[in-house]
């Protein structure tokens, strides 16, 4: 009996002390769950009955969707929980190329799974046996503590610890391996995008080689965008409350965000920023000229001294002014009115400045707004990961498919 129970201590304990184990590093799987397949044919009424086109974003495979749950670091250097979807390709013998998708701006915290937007772009990828993976961020879906809206470390880390997480039990997933590795995302996601390849090259160059990336349309220099905006009309201020809610969560400040507005918007925004509003509803709360909503002496600071916090911590979390070794595309829209073109400009001319030898504009559209521009750099960046795909790099798929998208955006409203 004794030697029993000494035995059932020794399990209870060695369960016990690994069950913690996940809380203490960073890279740990915690959860992999199927949530839905989808056969070739499947996809293929799917894509049609949502109006996505078969010649560029056809449906080729059948692919399973996992969601996730994995450990990440938080800007403390507390491990925190983290969630992303994973979409893979069915019935694959050999290795594919992985294809790493950051997504846009979200606020509310709870995940919604359409199949539709952002996440069928990754379903294209997919059955086009590309395995794809798309972090929801730290912070949001299941993920733990608050989102950090640009935040450039907590981006790259979240998505860096879903690559892991993801590459060590590679064959899970039905994927026997990868051979060339993707970085994209859009809005929010391509200032992510540009922060994880900048993350892997100076710090992860031994595992993982970024075969190239493509950035689409994001705020890459966050302090020239809010600086040069400050006295602008826009008609999406939640985006620079959303900025300062991650500024006083990172430095462990979150209580004095209502403290920076005058009233009674101190006391109505910090409800709002829980996870559960939708950026509409902190716009109507806010002026159309974000800096009307702060304090004067909090505005006159930020205007007259570059090292004020908030103002440094929008430089701190730039991410354009590096030199990237794989190629760069630069999706942008002259006609964007949520994130500036210039943007792109800016990266593009710092980056070459900087010694870089393959970095590109390219430009998806003239009048496109920023939603309708998102569909056309999709397609683009799809046609130029497809060229390093099939031996073609810097082709940006056929001709007759470009002469097809210039011909499409006719009939499309801005």
């Amino acid at each position: 009996m004794p030697h029993f129970i000494f035995l059932l201590f020794f399990i209870v304990s060695f369960f016990a002390v690994n069950a913690e184990a996940p809380a203490k590093k960073a890279s740990v799987l915690l959860k992999k769950e199927l949530i839905r397949s989808f056969s070739a044919e499947e996809l293929k009424e799917f894509f049609k009955k949502n109006g996505i086109p078969a010649l560029f974003l056809g449906a080729r495979e059948g692919i399973n969707i996992y969601d996730v749950l994995y450990t990440s670091t938080y800007a403390d250097g507390s491990i925190v929980k983290a969630s992303g979807l994973v979409f893979a390709p069915q019935n694959q013998s050999k290795k594919i190329p992985m294809m790493v998708y950051n997504q846009g701006t979200e606020i509310c915290r709870e995940r919604s799974l359409t199949f539709r937007g952002e996440q069928a772009m990754c379903m294209a990828y997919a059955t086009d046996n590309y395995l794809v993976l798309m972090p929801d961020y730290i912070g949001m879906a299941e993920g733990e503590r608050c989102h950090l809206y640009l935040h450039a470390q907590t981006e790259a880390d979240a998505t860096i610890d879903m690559m892991n997480v993801v590459t060590d039990s590679i064959q899970n997933f039905g994927v026997k391996g990868f051979n060339q590795l993707f970085l994209s995302g859009y809005s929010q996601g391509g200032h992510a995008c540009l922060a994880t390849h900048r993350e892997l090259q100076e710090k992860y160059s031994d595992r993982y080689k970024v075969t190239a990336s493509s950035p689409m349309s994001g705020p890459y220099n966050v302090e020239y965008t809010v600086y040069e905006g400050r006295n602008k009309h826009y008609d999406h201020p939640g985006y620079m409350a959303y900025m300062m809610k991650g500024f006083y969560e990172s430095i462990g400040k979150p209580n004095d965000l209502g403290e920076v507005f005058i009233s009674p918007i101190d006391s109505l925004l910090p409800p709002l920023m829980n996870g559960d509003y939708p950026m509409e509803e902190v716009n109507k709360l806010l002026p159309d000229t974000a800096f009307k909503a702060v304090k004067p002496e909090f505005y006159q600071a930020f205007v007259a001294d570059s090292n004020q916090p908030f103002r440094k911590w929008l430089r701190d979390n730039s991410v354009f002014d590096w030199k990237p070794e794989a190629p760069v595309q630069l999706c942008y829209c002259d006609n964007d009115e949520q994130v500036t073109y210039k943007n792109s400009i800016i990266a593009y001319e710092t980056m070459k400045a900087n010694g870089a030898k393959n970095v590109e504009l390219w430009r998806a559209g003239k009048k496109f707004k920023h939603l309708s521009c998102a569909l056309f750099s999709i397609v683009y960046t799809k046609m130029f990961f497809d060229g390093f795909v099939h031996n073609r790099p810097g082709s940006h798929g056929p001709a007759f498919k470009r002469l097809l998208l210039s011909i499409g955006k006719l009939g499309v409203k801005p």
